[in-house]
């Protein structure tokens, strides 16, 4: 009988045993969600100032990375228009100093009663009126530098090149309506999109670890976005969009691609 006992208890603490390993192993996911791939961050790049395409340094597909040039404009008049504003400022600045000089004798000149009213003020709109002019062109000075940057495209972080429209001698007039050159999409990163039903939300999702299955593959990631409203769909129930924002690491993955989200 004690023998009988001591195996109970033993195969009890075998059991426990391996339900503890089981938990320290990994969380157990509980529901499973069909999803597709999405792209976590996709951006049609333009360019605000107007030109001709000088250069296109990127093809459809290729990998970029964060600040790489991908378009130029013939950047020529921007180039000029950035020397002509130094040339101004330099004008400007020496008038400004000049008239703060004016207006020193002046006043001083003032105090020892030998200048009107009248010429006192007049210095003043002088040093008023320069350091117009030199604001005004410090704000030339500004434009033109941006100018010359836009005059470039460059990748906003690191990315694929989904679709490239821009053509060598190409015309862009910006100043009509801005057209899209390049399309990017963000590497390195990805949102599995399912549907989750009304009886599984709670208020601990938004935020929650989760796993994105792909091709045989875990990833770890989190719930970035859970739908304030209901979506249609062919089969009963209320259901939500869920986001699942995971790395993808060095794998190439694509839109479309049918994946499964694993919640808790």
């Amino acid at each position: 009988m004690k023998q009988h006992m001591l195996i109970n208890r033993l195969s009890g603490m075998v059991l426990l045993a391996g339900v503890i390993t089981l938990l320290s192993m990994g969380r157990v996911y509980a529901l499973d969600i069909p999803a597709n791939l999405q792209w976590s961050k996709r951006v049609e790049l333009a360019t605000p100032v107007s030109g001709v395409i000088k250069s296109v340094l990127v093809n459809t597909s290729d990998k970029v990375r964060k600040g790489d040039v991908l378009v130029k404009l013939d950047e020529r008049m921007y180039a000029a228009d950035l020397r002509k504003a130094k040339a101004r400022i330099k004008e400007f600045d020496e008038k400004q100093k000049e008239a703060t000089r004016e207006l020193d004798r002046a006043q001083e000149l003032y105090n020892r009663t030998v200048l009107s009213d009248h010429d006192l003020q007049t210095a003043k709109n002088a040093k008023v009126s320069a350091d117009s002019e030199y604001a005004t062109a410090r704000a030339e000075l500004v434009t033109a530098e941006l100018n010359l940057e836009n005059s470039t495209i460059v990748a906003p972080f690191d990315a694929f090149v989904l679709q490239r429209t821009a053509e060598v001698g190409q015309t862009v007039a910006s100043e009509l309506k801005p057209e899209t050159l390049i399309t990017l999409a963000a590497s390195g990163e990805m949102i599995a999109r399912g549907y989750i039903e009304q009886a599984y939300l709670n208020g601990q999702l938004q935020g929650q670890a989760a796993r994105v299955e792909v091709a045989g593959i875990t990833y770890n990631g989190k719930v970035k976005h859970i739908a304030l409203e209901p979506v249609k769909l062919e089969k009963q129930g209320i259901y939500y969009e869920i986001d699942i924002v995971f790395n993808t690491g060095d794998r190439i993955m694509r839109a479309g691609q049918q994946v499964m989200i694993k919640l808790p």
